[in-house]
């Protein structure tokens, strides 16, 4: 919550806002910081519990369908669904809203790329990857459910953040041949 309400903006009707510097008019007082904290921390309160509640049984649910044990790990396959749903859902519900047209394109991988999508996308390829090392009989302790998942996810989490920010900043994902 801390990450949205300090480096996220914050989106108003779906539409991210554009920075603008204000200048204090003279004889104002400087007491609004508060307001403007709390206009941060709400939708970040509310961010955290639409992940909470709504993403996170759906990427525990994801995972399971993608092989995730369902019987003998399940507090792991909740744990990493929840970690993963944190670093995808929560920016995007805070950045963009429960406004129905974003959410069409985020489903539908069609929004351009930021900071936020690219974190998203990086961490599904992250802990696609994450799971190559699993199946290899090394019987080491890291490569154990979903040691490597949660690992694979962060980085690429990180990976995707800084690349969606830097290199790829406005591109659309182009499915086409």
């Amino acid at each position: 919550m801390l990450y949205c309400v300090l480096c996220l903006p914050i989106a108003k009707n779906g539409v991210l806002p554009v920075k603008a510097k204000r200048k204090a008019k003279p004889g104002t007082k400087k007491g609004k910081e508060m307001g403007v904290v709390w206009e941060r921390v709400v939708p970040a309160s509310l961010a955290t519990l639409l992940t909470f509640l709504l993403a996170s049984p759906l990427v525990t649910i994801f995972l399971i369908l993608f092989g995730a044990p369902l019987t003998t790990h399940f507090a792991h396959n909740i744990l990493c669904g929840t970690h993963m749903a944190l670093l995808m859902f929560q920016p995007l519900f805070y950045v963009y809203g429960v406004d129905a047209v974003m959410w069409r394109e985020i489903c539908s991988a069609f929004l351009p790329w930021d900071g936020v999508w690219g974190g998203t996308v990086g961490t599904m390829l992250g802990a696609w990857f994450g799971a190559v090392p699993i199946p290899l009989d090394w019987d080491r302790e890291w490569q154990k459910w979903p040691i490597t998942i949660v690992t694979g996810a962060y980085i690429g989490w990180a990976i995707g953040r800084l690349a969606g920010e830097f290199l790829f900043k406005g591109m659309r994902i182009q499915f086409d041949t």
